[in-house]
């Protein structure tokens, strides 16, 4: 006959009560759930007067709460309004790559076709040397805002070639569009940090509290916490 013992259950094993007041399971992991979560928790908390957390108010919970929804927010807005601007600078600098193909031949047609004439007077419009032996602006938006600058458009405006079709006037307007959008990116991209700074700042500290939540809940209520838990907005199922 088949041996059909069974083997004990490890020690270790959760039972179907830990699974459910496991925090893990029971606290978002996502900013938007988390939100949603940590805004039941305490419209639930200021009904319930008798709850105590000896380091955290309900209050202050619910401004921490209130924070962190504010902080989410502030970063989407700051990600979307950055996105245009994103696109338009990236529309100038292939306008800048095709008008230095132009400049390039006015270059060329002004050193007399000479090509060693020609790369000598490239660097002196902000060109680069690449390995293939051609030249360009810099890849880096920061360093190509300089050169264009302060190479590029002195040298340009002394230009034999400096009022023609891809002369000052195509460089000069697209120029001062391109410093002011870098300079609009910039500060957004300064603002998504810090969004992202004090987002991260709060969820930690919000874990932190929804965690001792549920550990005080199911030390209140040990044979019914699973729906105190749930009335409190701890809904695993939903994330």
């Amino acid at each position: 006959m088949t041996d059909q013992t069974t083997t004990p259950a490890s020690a270790g094993t959760p039972t179907p009560a830990d699974a459910v007041v496991n925090p893990k399971l029971l606290i978002p992991k996502k900013d938007g759930p988390l939100a949603e979560v940590a805004r039941l928790v305490a419209e639930a908390w200021s009904q319930e007067t008798w709850f105590l957390l000896r380091w955290k108010t309900q209050a202050d919970f619910a401004k921490l709460m209130a924070e962190f929804s504010s902080s989410i927010t502030e970063k989407r807005s700051a990600a979307a309004a950055r996105t245009p601007q994103s696109q338009r600078l990236q529309e100038l600098d292939d306008q800048f790559d095709e008008g230095l193909r132009i400049l390039k031949k006015y270059i060329n047609e002004d050193s007399g076709y000479d090509k060693a004439r020609t790369d000598a007077r490239l660097p002196g419009f902000g060109l680069v040397s690449r390995k293939n032996g051609s030249f360009a602006l810099s890849t880096d938006r920061g360093e190509r805002l300089k050169a264009l600058r302060d190479l590029l458009l002195p040298a340009l405006a002394k230009a034999p070639f400096a009022a023609r079709e891809f002369g000052t006037a195509f460089w000069q307007p697209r120029f001062d569009e391109y410093k002011t959008l870098l300079g609009q990116t910039d500060g957004l991209a300064g603002k998504v940090s810090k969004s992202v700074s004090q987002k991260d700042t709060a969820k930690q500290e919000l874990r932190k509290v929804l965690q001792a939540v549920v550990y005080a809940l199911k030390a209140n209520f040990p044979d019914t916490f699973e729906a105190e838990l749930r009335s409190w907005g701890f809904r695993k199922e939903s994330y």
